[in-house]
């Protein structure tokens, strides 16, 4: 699959001072990131223009030290519109059932997969087939 999604968690900015290693000054630098909760895509499903079916995704499970993390937001090439998959049910097979900072509004539990709407505009729908890069 082409690309990562995530849930933005939170956004951040804080000034720091960096050393350049080299004995200088340190200079006082402005940073952007981004808290996020990362989905993967499903392995046993296929998708795409071929099979008829919209990419599916799933939040990474949270004993893996890779589910969440930090990102610069240079490196977001745009929001993407995710569907519940209302047959999956909600569950907590990636996160343990409560309160959490990784749920949005109190939630308690998650969708335990989503579709990734790839028709929201033209542009976002051409990224996703081999019939161009997008207007």
């Amino acid at each position: 699959h082409p690309y990562w999604y995530a849930r933005v968690l939170g956004i951040y900015h804080m000034e720091t001072w960096l050393d350049d290693g080299l004995g200088g000054q340190p200079a006082k630098h402005h940073l952007e990131f981004l808290w996020v909760r990362w989905l993967a895509p499903l392995k046993n499903h296929q998708s795409g223009m071929k099979h008829a079916r919209l990419p599916k995704v799933a939040f990474v499970d949270e004993s893996d030290p890779d589910a969440f993390g930090f990102l610069d937001p240079s490196q977001v090439i745009r929001g993407a519109h995710l569907i519940p998959v209302f047959a999956s049910k909600r569950g907590e097979s990636s996160l343990r059932y409560g309160k959490s900072l990784a749920r949005p509004g109190g939630e308690l539990d998650d969708w335990e997969e989503f579709y990734v709407g790839i028709f929201v505009d033209r542009d976002m729908f051409m990224r996703y087939t081999d019939l161009g890069i997008g207007h």
